[in-house]
Parts: C-alpha cells; sequence; structure tokens
C-alpha cells in the first residue's frame, strides 16, 4: 500500500514560538506581508507585531465565516498594496480565507471549483498561526469558504492549500472566550474521531488521529475549567494541529456533513454544530465501525464503545453546547429536518462514513437533536432520545 502524507513544510511548536514570526517572514524572503488577523485574538500583540513587522499591510477579519465576497475584497486590497506573501492570525475563519487569498492572488482566472482539478498550484509564501485549538485549518489542504450567492459552504482541498509555516503557541489562545474554545476543541476531537473511523483512514492518519485524541480527551476539560492552564492550552492546540493532519490525509465524515447543513441553515458556529450533531452519528455508525470505536474508546479512558457517544453527550452538557443551541429547537420543524438533510446528502462526508446514510436515516439524526435540546439539564439515556423509523 503506497499512502501520500500531507504537511506544512515547517512546523515552529512551544510557548512564546509567536516570537519567531519575523525570522520566519525573512526565511521565506517575504518584503511585504499581507496580514490577515482577528483583533481578538491579538489583543495584547497587534501594537508590537505592527511595530515589529513595519512593512506589513494588516487586514482584520471583523466577525463570521469567510465568504466568496470577503475573498474578493481582500484580493483587491493585497493587489493595491502590492504585497508578496501571507500571514494567517487567528481561528479556522481567518486561516481559510488566508488559504484561499494565497492561492488566488497568483492565480486569479480560476475558481474554486477549478482548485481540486488542477495537479499543482503555485501560491504566494503563506505562514499560518492558530489562535484557536480546534479548526486544525493550519495543517489541511481544504479551505472552507461560503458562496453566499448559493448558500453553500465550498470546501475544495488541494495541497497548496497547506501553509509553508505553522507557529503553534497557546498563549496566543488565552483570551479565547469559554464557549469558542469548547466549540472549537470539540470540533478537533470529531476531527480525530471521524478521521479514524473513516473509510478512507489509513496507517498514516491513523496515528495522528489517536495522538490527536489522547491529547484533546486529556485537556478539553482541564482547559475548559483552568482557562488560564497554558500546559493544558498547548496540549490541546498540539492536538488540534494532530486531528488536522489527520483528517486531511483522511476525511471527515457523517457529523461534519450534518453540521455543515446546520451552520448554514442558522449561521451557527461550525464547531458548535459538529458538536450538537457528533453524538447521533456515533449512534447511527456504531455497529459499522464498532472496532475502532472501541479503540478510540480506550485511548479516551471508556470501558467501551457503545458509551462513546455518552461521553460526547456530557462533555456537550458540562461545556454547555446543548443550551448554546436550545433557540433552534423550535425552528427544526419536519420540514427544516427534510432540506437540512437534501443538504447534507448533498455535501462531502457521507461516502466515508462507514454507515452510509440514506436521505430518511439524516432526518431521523436531526430529529434526535431536535428531541435533545428539548430536554434541558441532567445526563439523558439515549433511550429519550431515539425516534422511531
Amino acid at each position: 500500500m503506497i499512502y501520500e502524507l500531507f504537511l506544512p513544510k515547517k512546523i515552529v511548536a512551544g510557548i512564546d514560538s509567536f516570537q519567531r514570526l519575523s525570522a520566519e517572514i525573512k526565511q521565506l524572503k517575504i518584503q511585504r506581508p499581507f496580514i490577515l488577523y482577528s483583533r481578538s485574538a491579538l489583543t495584547n500583540q497587534l501594537e508590537n507585531l505592527k511595530q515589529e513587522v513595519c512593512d506589513a499591510h494588516f487586514y482584520e477579519i471583523l466577525k463570521g465565516e469567510p465568504t466568496t465576497d470577503e475573498l474578493d475584497r481582500a484580493l483587491a486590497e493585497l493587489h493595491i498594496n502590492s504585497c508578496d506573501g501571507v500571514i494567517a492570525i487567528g481561528g479556522g475563519s481567518v486561516i481559510d480565507l488566508a488559504k484561499a487569498v494565497a492561492v488566488f492572488a497568483v492565480n486569479p482566472n480560476l475558481s474554486l471549483s477549478d482548485v481540486p482539478n488542477i495537479p499543482e498550484l503555485n501560491r504566494m509564501p503563506f505562514i499560518a498561526i492558530p489562535t484557536t485549538a480546534g479548526t486544525g485549518s493550519e495543517a489541511t489542504k481544504v479551505t472552507v469558504i461560503t458562496d453566499e450567492k448559493l448558500h453553500k459552504k465550498l470546501n475544495p482541498a488541494h495541497p497548496s492549500f497547506i501553509p509553508d509555516v505553522v507557529i503553534l503557541d497557546a498563549t496566543l489562545t488565552v483570551n479565547v472566550p469559554p464557549s469558542i474554545t469548547s466549540f472549537t476543541a470539540l470540533d478537533a476531537l470529531t476531527h480525530a474521531i471521524e478521521a479514524f473511523v473513516s473509510t478512507k483512514a489509513n496507517t498514516m492518519s491513523d496515528y495522528f488521529a489517536k495522538e490527536a485524541i489522547s491529547c484533546i480527551s486529556k485537556n478539553i476539560e482541564t482547559v475548559y475549567e483552568q482557562p488560564h492552564n497554558i500546559e493544558a492550552r498547548q496540549q490541546l492546540l498540539m492536538g488540534s494541529f494532530y486531528a488536522g493532519i489527520a483528517f486531511s490525509n483522511s476525511s471527515t465524515n457523517l457529523a461534519h456533513a450534518t453540521g455543515r447543513a446546520l451552520g448554514v441553515k442558522f449561521h451557527m458556529p461550525h464547531g458548535q454544530c459538529v458538536a450538537l450533531m457528533h453524538p447521533f452519528v456515533i449512534q447511527y455508525s456504531l455497529e459499522s465501525a464498532y472496532k475502532r470505536y472501541e479503540e478510540i474508546a480506550k485511548i479516551i479512558g471508556i470501558t467501551g464503545a457503545q458509551f462513546l457517544s455518552d461521553y460526547l453527550d456530557e462533555l456537550n452538557r458540562k461545556q454547555h453546547v446543548w443550551k448554546s443551541a436550545q433557540a433552534i429547537e423550535p425552528l427544526l420543524t419536519d420540514e427544516v429536518i427534510e432540506q437540512l438533510a437534501d443538504q447534507a446528502l448533498a455535501g462531502n462526508g457521507i461516502l466515508t462514513n462507514r454507515q452510509v446514510p440514506k436521505n430518511g436515516d439524516i432526518e431521523i439524526i436531526f430529529k434526535q437533536l431536535r428531541k435533545r435540546l428539548q430536554i434541558e439539564g441532567g445526563i439523558v439515556q439515549w433511550q429519550q432520545c431515539q425516534v422511531e423509523k
């Protein structure tokens, strides 16, 4: 069997490694960097960074997930300011947008749908610095951009989206709000689990998936309860990175397919949506991937694969994920659920699920979510959430 592993060319990891940024810019021979950032991620470092990288042009991402319109605006500003390299400092949305900017800055005639069909693509030099421990975007060959006209999330994959340099410094994650810390960490855990049970899983993706599951499960609750525990945050950040490598070289599955549909419909954070869907997807897929789920359970310290969904349900309860989505429960009508199922079925992650779902199966999963959101507080027995076929 032949495997091809896609990784960033250089990984700089450790507390305070952000201080290496200027040196990495020089090494890539970037004269005028285009720095995409979120202000909340650089609360304490922004002014120092502007003085240190004095020739840079700074492009602030205000909020929300990247869109095709935002991509066009960023590209126009990059060209106006004659920039020759791209740096992303922020969460997954910032990094995803920067990936597309780095590629389309030198390939202006391509569309997002064209990219996967072209074997080799040039791009601008690119450095990624995540400020959340969750998306793993800094490690992946995928970018997620919403086409507002089509009301659809596009997620083209190409090795050119992988950065030249990744800097992993947990000090940049300390000021992340508890809800975002939770959503992104649960997203990373889902990346790792889905990569491991994917039909495309291989020996190398398995290695990184298991490392990610171990790092994340050992630190996710500590970071939520002790937000200034920098060592635990660094481990969570490394786990997110490993999970990014795993699913970039394998795939995600049904939790991401359903989560994407939920996010587009209700404009909710991606990590929140994936965390909401994952317990029910595991219940649906359990029999088809039992041995793999059993191995995951052992890594986490659970007594059996059948309790893995309960573990995720409990994490969602402790970190207030269920309550965070209470407002959408009355909006999940049967008609809306049919639409969500259609959207999920049309996206990526269906055929890579060990149990390939049909439209009706996905509707049941969304109905289980609706039932779970109706129940306030406490740990729910899964029998209460089951919906009759």
